[in-house]
């Protein structure tokens, strides 16, 4: 492993947590649906990405609730509040002057966060 800053969180179904450098190889998780986007919350230095067709395709894609719970520490509202997730959820690091992959690598506080938000839902991270 690298010495240098994560650029994501890759978050699967069965809680297993994985830090990572490439963002387009954590996307590579995702399936082969497509890729949605979204910001954490509205000015966010922190997006989301998912499948595109995780919502439609439930079959598909198991539910994550350990990704919901995680994210919805990060974005300080309640669990309950969480909209539904399925199937490997990334978090990451935003740079929109990034035009290769719109990716950062995380500061020492976001991954302290991140960690923070990834043991409260559970996760087991690699």
């Amino acid at each position: 492993m690298t010495n240098h800053a994560p650029v994501y969180v890759l978050i699967r179904p069965d809680g297993r947590a994985e830090w990572g450098h490439r963002l387009m190889t954590a996307e590579e998780e995702l399936g082969q649906h497509g890729v949605g986007r979204a910001s954490l919350t509205d000015g966010s230095r922190l997006r989301i990405a998912m499948s595109d067709c995780a919502l439609l395709l439930r079959d598909i894609y198991p539910p994550n609730p350990r990704a919901a719970t995680a994210l919805a520490h990060l974005a300080g509202i309640s669990p309950e509040q969480a909209p539904e997730t399925r199937g490997p959820i990334v978090l990451y690091g935003y740079d929109p002057m990034n035009e290769w992959d719109n990716s950062r690598p995380l500061s020492t506080d976001e991954q302290a966060s991140i960690t923070k938000a990834l043991t409260a839902a559970g996760c087991t991270i690699t």
